[in-house]
């Protein structure tokens, strides 16, 4: 098969031909129909996410159709369509066993490593024999993919794997945040900073449950106007002075809930000084390691709080099920966040978008008959 591979950090991505050996016992095999473009590939790309994890295949926000399943399988079968899950909880650990699946020390340590839940990887170099790792248990950047059985969620098949592609990360994450960590309530005051792909699922989870004002922050005007499109009641140039202050007024105080979806230490303050007594700030985004943030501590007078989140904070096995159900019945829309359409040799210019901060998502179409992409 064809993989973009990364080999070491700070290089581009190399499309090259790749082996796949089979699935073992708990795992399945995954024709990959599409799959997202997300920054957390590009951190790692670039080497903020520490090392020893290359030469790899990136890609973790996929879709695909079953071609083969392990002999322990049984809640897929070939020809089912999925959506990948990149922290197939292993329903066991002590995070398990509280509840807390998307902090599942099994999937964690597998992760870190760059390998599957057995210790091991699938792919590898067609020349010689070189083994692969995969990102987050998954690297769909590839034609096709071993995850393990977990890893794989059937959805239904009247939704377009192109869009589907999309729940797996972001629109766990998003909808996550809002409703697991923030708990936005009807009428609440939302604020949106950083209206990318993650952002605007931010954005359309806030909506979804009913928030009133929705104020979208970003310093890049086709992102406002696109997250103004997607629910958004105002939109915020971040890139002037008097930004916090224009958010402060537009929310006559202060909002119950900031989302900070960039990854650095001056939106993080953004959120924190946008908050009336008494709000949330939710970090969504992926700082690189070493990066800190700072707020003013006086202020925890006011019970303003700091949250972290990942990967929506709940079930990402069941809640990729249920989102994909909503997003199958048109409540949920996810096309609307797409702003780039590519291939597999399309991924590094998408790369190249994401560091100079332009567009939404990019979807890379692997296999356009099964993915069902608009032309």
């Amino acid at each position: 098969m064809r993989a973009a591979v990364l080999h070491e950090p700070g290089t581009a991505l190399v499309v090259e031909d790749v082996l796949l050996d089979p699935p073992g016992a708990a795992e399945v095999l995954v024709r990959v129909a599409a799959t997202g473009v997300c920054h957390s590939d590009l951190h790692l790309a670039e080497g903020h996410l520490g090392g020893r994890r290359w030469p790899i295949i990136l890609g973790h926000e996929g879709a695909g159709v079953v071609e083969a399943v392990g002999a322990d399988v049984r809640h897929v079968a070939p020809g089912d369509h999925v959506a990948l899950c990149f922290v197939p909880s292993c329903r066991a650990c002590a995070f398990c066993r509280a509840g807390r699946f998307n902090l599942c020390q099994v999937a964690k340590d597998a992760a870190m490593t760059g390998m599957l839940l057995d210790g091991t990887s699938r792919p590898r170099l067609a020349g010689d024999g070189t083994p692969l790792k995969q990102f987050l248990c998954v690297g769909c950047f590839a034609e096709r993919c071993v995850v393990p059985a977990a890893g794989a969620v059937p959805i239904p098949r009247d939704l377009p794997l192109w869009q589907a592609a999309l729940v797996g990360c972001g629109v766990v994450t998003g909808f996550g945040a809002v409703r697991n960590v923030a708990r936005v309530r009807p009428g609440d005051t939302v604020c949106v900073i950083g209206c990318g792909g993650v952002g605007l699922q931010v954005l359309a989870a806030a909506h979804f449950e009913g928030a009133g004002k929705i104020i979208a922050v970003d310093r890049d005007a086709p992102k406002l106007e696109r997250a103004l499109l997607r629910g958004a009641t105002h939109g915020v140039d971040s890139t002037r002075d008097n930004a916090v202050k224009e958010v402060l007024e537009l929310s006559e105080g202060g909002v119950d809930h900031a989302f900070e979806v960039v990854g650095r230490p001056e939106t993080i303050r953004f959120a924190w000084d946008v908050l009336r007594p008494g709000g949330s700030a939710v970090v969504v985004g992926l700082a690189p390691r070493g990066v800190e943030a700072a707020v003013p501590a006086i202020e925890f007078l006011s019970e303003k709080s700091l949250k972290g989140t990942y990967y929506g904070s709940g079930d990402p096995v069941a809640e990729v099920g249920s989102l994909a159900e909503l997003v199958a019945s048109g409540q949920i829309d996810v096309a609307g966040v797409v702003s780039h359409l590519t291939d597999l040799d399309g991924i590094e210019e998408a790369f190249d978008r994401l560091r100079r901060g332009e567009g939404a998502r990019t979807v890379a179409v692997i296999d356009p008959e099964l993915a069902g992409s608009p032309s």
